[in-house]
């Protein structure tokens, strides 16, 4: 295997990018020595060059740049696009030796060697995963784990002190995503008796959560530790030593679902696509049967807690 090139669903948001980071991964413990291209419509390429196992990124939008992008020569051709028939018409026309994608009731779906259907009821990560399962079998759950592990290696000598508790306030779609920041800092106060004596909390935040940072520093809480704006390494080393994490649908909460460490995300509604539900995962939305994400009470979410801990 020489040539692996796989076509990213990109969009604006981070967690888009990083739901495709452990495919991105087995791909070079299958084939180390492979030379990994990922193509993806937006110029995203600054989330895929830094990490240690993607060798090439090219920006291609429209069925002739896809059409270049793509080799005749490949040996492995993936495509996680699902609604889009241009890239079954470019894999029709070169004709790369293997070639997988999702089956999604698409024209073009008959042109894949191997598939995974989709099902908009599965957490995304896992079903890009799957599609290369399809061709060569593997645990998704190690190679997520992994992955977040081979992350954090990239943090050095410095890794960030360890938390026994991640906090997630972020949502970068918007407000209707965001539990606010008050609330998980009522958490922290509910969660103390069920934690060791002298727990503290780290809030990860990024750029649009500066209001939130200066209110958090204000409280003068010794417990709180931050990570305002630091880069992906960083907080996959927090989230690797903690023993729980809470976030709302964020992009950093991907790499604490894939770290398989206790994990509660808070949702404004139900969404299957964007959490892995799995014996140590929990997901909480407001109890009036609302979409108002601050209608979610934090003793619902101390329940979800204490029972992915168990």
């Amino acid at each position: 295997m020489k040539e692996v090139v796989v076509f990213i669903r990109s969009m604006q948001f981070l967690g888009t990018q990083i739901v495709s980071y452990p495919l991105l991964y087995q791909i070079k413990q299958f084939w180390p020595d492979c030379h990994l291209r990922v193509v993806a419509q937006d110029n995203v390429g600054k989330h895929y060059l830094s990490l240690p196992w993607v060798d090439e990124f090219v920006q291609a939008d429209r069925f002739g740049a896809v059409y270049r992008a793509l080799h005749s020569s490949d040996d492995l051709m993936i495509v996680l696009h699902f609604a889009s028939d241009k890239y079954g018409a470019a894999a029709l026309l070169k004709r790369p030796k293997y070639r997988l994608g999702f089956k999604n009731k698409r024209i073009t779906d008959f042109i894949w060697t191997h598939s995974h259907r989709k099902d908009f009821a599965e957490y995304m990560g896992l079903g890009n995963m799957k599609v290369l399962a399809a061709f060569k079998q593997f645990d998704p759950e190690r190679s997520a784990h992994d992955c977040v592990v081979a992350i954090a290696a990239q943090c050095g000598v410095n890794p960030p002190e360890p938390a026994e508790v991640v906090l997630m306030p972020g949502g970068g779609a918007g407000e209707y995503k965001r539990w606010p920041v008050e609330a998980f800092v009522q958490l922290a106060d509910l969660l103390k008796p069920s934690l060791r004596s002298g727990a503290s909390f780290c809030f990860v935040l990024g750029p649009d959560e500066a209001k939130e940072y200066e209110w958090l520093l204000s409280l003068g809480r010794a417990d709180f530790k931050f990570l305002m704006t630091r880069p992906l390494p960083e907080i996959a080393s927090a989230v690797l030593q903690a023993r729980l994490v809470v976030a709302n649908d964020c992009g950093p909460s991907h790499l604490a679902q894939f770290s398989g460490v206790p994990y509660v995300g808070v949702f404004h509604e139900l969404n299957r696509e964007w959490f892995w539900t799995r014996k140590h995962s929990a997901d909480v939305l407001p109890s009036d049967g609302s979409t108002e994400i601050k209608h979610v009470k934090p003793e619902d979410v101390l329940s979800a807690c204490l029972k992915v801990l168990q």
